[in-house]
This record gives C-alpha cells, structure tokens and sequence, in this order.
C-alpha cells in the first residue's frame, strides 16, 4: 500500500547550523572575548568547557561551538520556520567572524532533522518502505532483513549539495536522577519510535562572509529543504 507522505506529516525537532573556514589561530587569543559577547547576547549562557582549540557555550537558545576550523550553533527545540533560530546564529557567527577576522567560509551547512512518530517501529518501517525510492527486489541480504530500515541520498553540484536521510528508528532515553534532588521518580525510561528525515544542505563554492547572511539564509534553506523533501517523498 503506497501511503501519502509529506514533510507537513513531520515534525521539526532539531538544528544545526555550522560554518567552516581556514585554520583560524586568532582563536587563542580571542576566546575569552568571544565568551564574553555571548553572555551578553544569550539567556542563562555558560561555558561548559574550553580548551584551546575548542570552547563550547550553553544557553536557553542553543549549544554554541567555535573550534579552530569551524563554528556551529545547534537546538533540540527549534522554531518551525527557523527564524528566532537564524537570529541566534546571526549574533554567534557575527561575533566569531569579527574576532576570528574570518573573510571567505570554506563551507556553510544546515542540518535538519523531522520526525514523524509511530507507535510500533513495523509501522515506521513500512511506512518507509511503501515510498517506493528503491526499485531492488525485496529478498534478503547480506543475511538480514528483506527491507532496508534506512535510505540515504546524495546530491552535489557546483555551487550547493545536500544529503537527505530517511530512518525508520527505535530511540530509547533512560535517565537515572541523582538522589540528591528527591525526585518522585528516581529514573525516567523512555521509548520513541517513528521515521526521522534527516536533511544536510551545503554550500560547495566558497562563500564570501560579506555576502553571507544567517538570519535570511537559514530560513531560506529550511523552505528549501522542505519543498525539495516533499518531491523525493512524492517519488
């Protein structure tokens, strides 16, 4: 049975968006300055760790990285159509950027991840299974099962590429609390079942910084993602 599958059917439950450059050293003298703009500009933000080449921040809008050759701000808790999240990323690279005196970005990506959910995992495989991307007979390989549990496709030109994958997927959260916060609970065992559609969209050519704008580009890309997903799902 071919099931009527869009992106809308999806929800959007992560970000990551990440800029790539050339070895930036001026990171040694200007994390400290870095750290101190984001504490400004964030909620709550703390450091949770710095080392030389790597200085991770936390906040309420987000996790901030800035490393030797890249930068990235990712979220589990994403705004649909990407805009309060473009504007964190805006303030973050801004700041790494002028610090890092970066020009030209080696590469500029956006991760994002859906998630339709199912209440058994056979449902979230067949529901794969019944787009219809793959046109191999159904028999067994390699020993295993008769359908694949994930696809994974590629595309890249000259100027951009973006790898897409769908995932039938089983996740499981256990947690054991400390005893010390006298939770009711003193352990939370979760299960989440449904197919993920995962969407890596990239720039291949080198970006000028000057020509590059996160708080239009993100969620330029998301509805690019999102239109490009709905005819590989319409397949």
């Amino acid at each position: 049975m071919l099931l009527q599958i869009s992106v809308d059917d999806f929800k959007l439950i992560s970000a990551s968006c990440e800029l790539r450059y050339e070895e930036a050293c001026l990171l040694f003298d200007r994390t400290g300055q870095i750290c101190h703009e984001a504490k400004s500009n964030f909620t709550n933000c703390e450091v949770v760790s710095a080392l030389p080449n790597q200085t991770i921040l936390k906040a309420k809008e987000g996790n901030l990285f800035v490393e030797l050759k890249q930068c990235r701000v990712t979220t589990t808790s994403p705004d649909s159509p990407l805009q309060a999240y473009a504007d964190v990323c805006k303030k973050f690279f801004d700041s790494v950027t002028d610090n890092l005196q970066l020009k030209v970005f080696g590469r500029v990506g956006l991760r994002v991840v859906f998630r339709k959910r199912y209440d058994e995992l056979a449902e979230a495989k067949a529901a794969l299974n019944s787009l219809k991307l793959l046109s191999i007979p159904k028999t067994e390989r390699f020993g295993a099962a008769s359908e694949p549990r994930e696809m994974i496709f590629k595309w890249e030109g000259t100027e951009v590429g973006a790898m897409l994958r769908l995932s039938a997927e089983l996740g499981k959260i256990d947690v054991v609390l400390p005893p010390e916060l006298e939770m009711e609970q003193s352990e939370i065992h979760k299960s989440t079942t449904g197919l993920l559609l995962d969407v890596d969209y990239y720039t291949v050519a080198p970006v000028e910084k000057s020509q590059w704008d996160a708080a239009a580009w993100i969620p330029r890309s998301l509805r690019t993602i999102k239109k490009q997903s709905d005819d590989v799902l319409g397949t």
